[in-house]
C-alpha cells in the first residue's frame, strides 16, 4: 500500500493542466508567426521534405523511440531526447505546437515532452496535417525558410508520467479496494482487449486484470481526419467505460504507442494520468494476473 500511496502523491503533485493543450487550425493560423511559437512535425523525413506546414521544424518519430530489454517503443535516455529537441530548435521558453500525419505519432511526442517537463507549453494541432492541407493553408517543401539552430532545450523530468512494472503489480493487487479512485485503461481495440484477435509478439492475449477498454481511435471523430471529440463527448466516453469522474488513470496498450492518444486526452481533460510505457508487451511476459482468451495479441 505504501507504493500506491507515493504513486498517488506523485500524480497529485504533477504539473497543472495547460489551458490550451489542443489548438485549432484557425488558432495556429493566427499565432504561427509569434516569436515563441514553434511548430514541429513528427514523422518521417521523406514526407516532411515533400510537404509540411510552412515554417515547421522536424523531429523523426524514430528518434523518440528505442528498444530496451527486448521491448520496442521505449523512451530513449533523457540526454538523447534533449539533443533531439535542441537540434530541432525547440527552446525552454517556446510554445510548442505538434502535428503529424498520424495522430499516434503526435500524441507520443506530447507524452515525451510531458515526461521531459514541457507538457504545459505543448499543444497538439487538432486535425493535424490532413485538416491543415484540406483547408488550403500555407505549406512548403524541403527545408524551412528559417533554418532551426540548436536551442537551449533542457529536460525537467516528471517521473509521475510513467508507471513502471513494480507500480503496476501493486496497483493491480490493490485495485479492488481503491473504490474507483484509480483506473487502468487499455487503449487497444475490443478484439485485442478480449484476446479474440490473433497476432504475434505477445505470449498471451487478453488484458491486464481489472483494466477497462477505451480504444484509442474512439477519442476521435474519425481516424481518417484526426479531430478529437468535444470535451463533453470525451468525458462521457471514459465515464461510460467505467472510469470514475475523479479517478487517477494509468493507460497502456501493446507497446505504449496507441495509449499515448488516451494519455493526451486525459491530460486535456485535466486528469491525473500515467502511461505504462512497456505495456502489455512486458506484462504478458511475467506471471501476472490478466483476463485472457488464450490468444496472441497485435497492435502498437
Amino acid at each position: 500500500m505504501r507504493r500506491i500511496y507515493w504513486l498517488i502523491v506523485s500524480l497529485v503533485l504533477s504539473a497543472p493542466l495547460h489551458a490550451q493543450l489542443l489548438v485549432s487550425t484557425d488558432w495556429l493560423q493566427a499565432h504561427r508567426f509569434e516569436k515563441r511559437t514553434v511548430i514541429v512535425e513528427i514523422g518521417d523525413r521523406a514526407s516532411y521534405d515533400a510537404q509540411h506546414i510552412a515554417g515547421a521544424r522536424f523531429v523523426a518519430l524514430n528518434d523518440l523511440l528505442i528498444e530496451r530489454n527486448g521491448i520496442p517503443n521505449e523512451l530513449p535516455e533523457i540526454a538523447a531526447l534533449e539533443r533531439t529537441f535542441a537540434a530541432a530548435g525547440v527552446g525552454n521558453r517556446d510554445r510548442i505546437i505538434l502535428y503529424s500525419r498520424d495522430v499516434i505519432a503526435a500524441s507520443r511526442a506530447f507524452f515525451t515532452l510531458d515526461y521531459l517537463g514541457h507538457g504545459d507549453s505543448t499543444s497538439l494541432l487538432d486535425g493535424g496535417f490532413a485538416k491543415w492541407t484540406a483547408e488550403n493553408r500555407a505549406v512548403e517543401a524541403g527545408a524551412p525558410l528559417l533554418v532551426a539552430k540548436n536551442s537551449d532545450f533542457e529536460a525537467r523530468p516528471r517521473a509521475a508520467t510513467i508507471a513502471r512494472l513494480k507500480a503496476m503489480e501493486v496497483l493491480v493487487d490493490c485495485l479492488p479496494v481503491l473504490d474507483g479512485s484509480w483506473a487502468i485503461v487499455d487503449a487497444r481495440s475490443p478484439e485485442q482487449f478480449s484476446g479474440a484477435d490473433p497476432g504475434t509478439g505477445i505470449k498471451r492475449g487478453g488484458h491486464i486484470q481489472g483494466a477497462l477498454n477505451v480504444p484509442w481511435n474512439e477519442n476521435l471523430t474519425s481516424s481518417a481526419a484526426p479531430v478529437f471529440r468535444s470535451r463533453d463527448e470525451l468525458e462521457a466516453l471514459y465515464g461510460d467505460a467505467g472510469v470514475a469522474g475523479k479517478a487517477s488513470v494509468v493507460v497502456y496498450c501493446r507497446t505504449g504507442m496507441q495509449a499515448s492518444v488516451n494519455y493526451f486526452v486525459l491530460r486535456y481533460l485535466g486528469r491525473d494520468v500515467a502511461l505504462y510505457d512497456a505495456s502489455y508487451f512486458e506484462w504478458s511476459r511475467g506471471p501476472h494476473p490478466q483476463t485472457s482468451a488464450g490468444r496472441e495479441d497485435i497492435g502498437r
